[in-house]
């Protein structure tokens, strides 16, 4: 993978890494504690609000997940950038390169589409 290619992804990483701490943001207000008091909202409204908030955690803990994969993704990139390694942008099962196009989208990505499909099935 050329230096134009792993800058190209680089500020894709940094825009999504952006974003999803927005989001993040967004979902910690929606974690927040339930209130018990039911004259205030009725019990239908607040176990819905309930179900919403554990939606909300939900959310939560996948974006903190994926935000530590792409804070992961611009380290190695920038360790790819200073040495010959080889790591990033390759398969983890078969060793192929990964479609540019699937890292542009999805920089975490550790698998090829084929290897990944299989993976899930």
């Amino acid at each position: 993978m050329d230096i134009s290619t792993l800058s190209k992804i680089k500020k894709v990483t940094r825009k999504q890494i952006f974003e999803l701490k927005h989001q993040i943001n967004l979902c910690e207000k929606a974690t927040q504690t339930v209130e018990l008091d039911q004259t205030l909202v009725g019990r239908v409204s607040r176990i819905d609000a309930i179900q919403q908030q554990k939606m909300a955690q939900s959310s939560f803990a996948r974006d903190k997940n994926r935000l530590l994969k792409l804070n992961n993704v611009l380290q190695r990139l920038s360790k790819k950038q200073q040495s010959s390694e080889q790591e990033y942008g390759r398969c983890e099962e078969c060793d192929e390169e990964i479609a540019i196009a699937r890292l542009m989208v999805k920089p975490e990505s550790t698998n090829c589409i084929a290897c990944q499909q299989m993976l899930e099935s």
